[in-house]
């Protein structure tokens, strides 16, 4: 039963960093200052949090406090995807879509998250697919 208890003790205090990481470079974010909000953004997505994943991702493939790189964005994207994040997936079908840092543009998926996401009201979506059709 002690086990048990300060094993859930130690995943709580995990997961309080881990909100604490994210709040902290989602303010340094938001002020501009991405070279620290970016480790604290890749602390927040290696422990699991979604936003974290999705917020380091968009850094990735912008160059935003670290070098662009596709492959690693969308590593973190899929990761919030399937964790069934709605703004990874309208991120992800944009960076499909617009080849952004060395991403493999795959239009055929990009529109199909993308009409997904606006569905589901995301109205970024909806904009990015009017570029796509205008581009047919």
């Amino acid at each position: 039963m002690l086990s048990a208890m300060l094993s859930m003790t130690t995943r709580l205090l995990g997961v309080a960093s881990t909100l604490t990481d994210y709040d902290e470079g989602l303010a340094l974010h938001r002020r501009g200052d991405f070279e620290r909000a970016a480790p604290l953004m890749k602390k927040a997505a290696q422990a699991g949090y979604y936003n974290g994943a999705t917020v380091y991702a968009s850094m990735l493939l912008l160059g935003q406090g670290v070098p662009e790189d596709g492959a690693e964005a969308l590593r973190w994207l899929e990761f919030a995807v399937d964790g069934g994040h709605a703004e990874a997936k309208s991120l992800l079908g944009m960076a499909l879509a617009t080849g952004k840092a060395g991403v493999k543009r795959d239009v055929a998926r990009a529109t199909k998250l993308l009409k997904e996401c606006a569905q589901q009201g995301d109205l970024t979506a909806v904009e990015m697919l009017k570029v796509i059709r205008k581009q047919r």
